[in-house]
């Protein structure tokens, strides 16, 4: 409702007045008489919405109003209370009519002016604040004077303040109980700044109307608040509908300028409850608007609407399927309507024609793109202008409502708008996601012609709908170069193989040579270089013993020297995932790169520390599969041990050795350098595990402790246990860290280790022989 509030006002005598004028003075001041009067005329802007003046009762009223003069920057004339003259007018006795005029009404602000001291500088910078939660209405009005001689200075008055309006589009019945903002400024400048700014440490609070009885109808000015730069600003309610309570909150424009009618819309329909935020321009002059009576709606007989695409709110709303979907869209108005920009939607909108005149339709053509499983619902405000008003008004639009797509997805996979795709830019395996299917829908992995079945799609649990996409591993396989791998995803109706929706996952695809030992996919070679990079290491695609058509045991025997060092003479340190690689300093061994700095136990770390993607460091555990016998392993021996724990019910290891004498470094022979096969009799087909590489280091005396081959092993262990070459050639044999006592203490920080991963524990494997 609109009610017309009137500001009392009394009647004087505008007297005669005198003008002097200033010699040698550039700026062309004007004197007045002691008994000359000025009248200052006052204008409301009013609060203003949807183009038309939106006045509540009592925003208007008047208690007080204050007049201050600016001359270059400093006050020279401050009129307080000033009276009322007649309808509009109020007395003010200036002395001068040049320089800037301000006046405040209804604002305490609590300054004592004092002329020829306060600067205006400093004016422009009076705040208010809240008190006891209650914002005070103010108006301001500033004009400037050219110091002519004229009787009447008119001057508009502006709100301080922004207002808000509640008002429900609700289909059913509701009840408003709690309404209120969120992190609301506290402070406020009373002019207007070039920006809009709130005051530097400016506190924030939480302010909250409870309606006991609810609130059940539109509510204009349910609450005012400052003006404010505030990116925490959050309108919040709490409202019953149809029997169920919602609680919602929604951001309000992160500049809220004053003299502005903010509307919250409360709104529930087919897509669900939620509010609306819309911002209606400043009070100014009278111009051209919209009629309310002529809302924008679809046109049911003119559109073309496909069956799955809804209009809901009268005609005001379109509610689109999750699908690709095109419609030709009737807007029935009498104004030829000109859409405005719609960015940050997966939608195009174009005119198809918009020809007044034709039963006042303007046509327009929305293509919608699919939205993949995962993104949540969304909706946007198709805009338009009316051709012949001098604004656009925001009623001027047609809501458009995105739906979710009915398959649910959790996990890993994200699917971009543009090519539908998510794309792993490194190696990954298990599971990537899990994805819930309508009843009606089929899920399963499709491959280029050529491409290993390596993504697969299984049922979480027989007969349900929950799926799960499993990615896989190939051990040993041949193309793992690094090489994208691609498979889609497709879900379609399950009665025809209609409604197909396909999704691309990609990854790279590495792998590095290993071989199976009780339970556990060994890698081949130690690690070396970077050994978190694939680089750096031997792949499964450029393995070099199957390319001569052998195993790694015989072609540590074959292969050239050069070939022989370059995997025997790498060690790891620490937390550092570059590798050390032997050289010799002095005439003696070391591991280029080692130091007796830090503190971290290789042992201690979590075991993907230092490894690739998709492999680890072996547990101490795994190694005890090989390692842990009821007796001493004489590994400078051919022959078979017998593990403490077998593993299920496999027992024996046969061990074999072999030594390399031809490793020259700089003048500096390293013989004796061992090397040693181990396999199970139980499983021939995998070939041996084995091990080498240069003995650890733990000072800087370097490598070499009677021979090289005190290989210290990198294990997974928390209490810092591992497994040892220890003793001479004459009696080299396996034992855990600790030496003779077989105690589980572990080596050093500072000792380098040998490292061989294993294979990460892995769900789903194709390809295997």
């Amino acid at each position: 409702m609109n009610i017309q509030r009137y500001i009392t006002r009394t009647t004087a005598l505008l007297a005669t007045l005198l003008m002097l004028n200033a010699c040698s003075d550039e700026h062309t001041n004007e004197y007045f008489a002691d008994n000359s009067h000025t009248l200052l005329r006052v204008s409301l802007s009013h609060f203003n919405a949807e183009g038309q003046a939106q006045p509540v009762s009592g925003e208007n009223r008047i208690e007080r109003m204050d007049a201050y003069l600016f001359e270059d920057g400093v006050l020279t004339e401050y009129h307080p209370q000033l009276t009322a003259e007649s309808e509009n007018s109020y007395n003010l006795d200036l002395q001068r009519r040049a320089g800037t005029l301000y006046v405040l009404a209804n604002a305490e602000t609590g300054l004592m002016p004092e002329t020829g001291v306060l600067t205006e500088a400093d004016f422009c910078q009076q705040t208010l604040t809240v008190a006891n939660g209650h914002v005070q209405p103010f108006l301001t009005g500033q004009i400037g004077l050219n110091g002519q001689a004229v009787s009447t200075i008119p001057l508009t008055l502006k709100h301080g303040t922004a207002r808000l309006d509640f008002r429900a589009r609700v289909a059913g019945s509701f009840s408003v109980h709690q309404f209120g903002l969120r992190s609301a400024a506290k402070q406020t400048f009373v002019l207007p700044q070039t920006d809009v700014q709130t005051p530097q440490g400016a506190e924030k609070e939480d302010i909250l109307l409870t309606f006991d009885q609810g609130l059940k109808q539109d509510s204009a000015a349910i609450m005012y608040l400052y003006e404010q730069a505030n990116p925490d600003l959050k309108v919040y309610v709490k409202a019953e509908m149809d029997g169920t309570t919602y609680e919602m909150e929604q951001p309000l424009p992160e500049v809220l300028k004053r003299n502005t009618i903010y509307t919250i819309t409360l709104r529930k329909d087919l897509s669900g409850a939620h509010l609306v935020v819309e911002e209606w321009a400043k009070g100014e002059d009278t111009e051209l608007i919209p009629s309310l009576d002529s809302r924008l709606t679809v046109d049911w007989s003119a559109s073309q609407l496909p069956d799955d695409v809804q209009v809901a709110d009268g005609g005001s709303t379109l509610i689109f399927p999750h699908n690709a979907t095109e419609v030709l869209l009737a807007v029935d108005c009498d104004d030829e309507l000109e859409m405005l920009p719609l960015e940050g939607y997966p939608l195009t909108v174009e005119p198809v024609t918009q020809t007044r005149g034709i039963e006042g339709k303007n046509l327009f053509r929305i293509r919608k793109l699919l939205y993949p499983p995962g993104y949540a619902s969304d909706e946007a405000s198709l805009q338009f202008h009316r051709k012949g008003l001098d604004n656009s008004y925001p009623e001027d639009h047609i809501r458009l409502v995105l739906q979710a797509n009915p398959t649910q997805m959790e996990g890993l996979l994200d699917f971009d708008l543009q090519n539908y795709a998510h794309r792993f830019d490194h190696y990954i395996d298990n599971e990537l996601a899990t994805i819930t299917l309508p009843e009606e829908k089929e899920i399963f992995a499709e491959f280029n012609e050529g491409e290993d079945p390596w993504m697969k799609i299984a049922p979480q649990e027989e007969g349900s709908n929950v799926y799960r996409v499993l990615a896989g591993w190939k051990p040993n396989d041949p193309t793992a170069n690094g090489r994208v791998q691609e498979a889609r995803i497709v879900i379609r109706n399950k009665a025809d193989g209609s409604a197909r929706e396909a999704y691309t996952v990609s990854r790279r695809n590495y792998g590095l040579p290993v071989t199976w030992l009780h339970g556990v996919w060994w890698c081949k070679y130690n690690a070396r270089g970077n050994s978190k990079s694939f680089d750096d290491q031997i792949l499964s695609s450029n393995d070099p013993a199957v390319k001569a058509g052998t195993t790694v045991f015989n072609y540590l025997r074959d292969c050239t020297i050069d070939e022989f060092y370059d995997l025997w003479g790498w060690a790891y340190q620490g937390g550092r995932t570059q590798g050390m690689q032997v050289i010799v300093q002095d005439g003696v061994a070391v591991l280029d790169g080692f130091t007796t700095s830090g503190n971290t136990h290789m042992n201690k770390l979590e075991p993907t520390t230092l490894a690739p993607d998709g492999y680890e460091v072996p547990s101490m555990e795994e190694f005890n599969r090989v390692f842990d016998a009821t007796d001493h392993v004489w590994v400078m021996w051919n022959g078979t041990h017998i593990l403490k724990n077998p593993w299920e019910g496999h027992s024996k290891i046969q061990r074999e050795q072999r030594r390399r004498n031809d490793l020259v470094i700089d003048e500096l022979a390293l013989n004796d350098l061992i090397y040693i096969a181990m396999k199970s009799p139980d499983f021939t087909q995998y070939e041996p595990v084995v091990w080498y590489g240069p003995s650890a280091q733990w000072n800087t005396s370097g490598i070499y402790h009677g021979h090289y081959n005190n290989i210290l092993f990198t294990v997974y262990s928390p209490t810092g246990s591992g497994w040892y070459f220890n003793g001479s050639m004459a009696g080299l044999y396996l034992t855990q860290n600790g030496g003779l006592s077989l105690t589980q203490n572990g080596a050093g920080v500072h000792d380098t280790r040998t490292l061989r991963f294993k294979k990460s524990p892995v769900e789903y494997i194709y390809g295997e022989e």
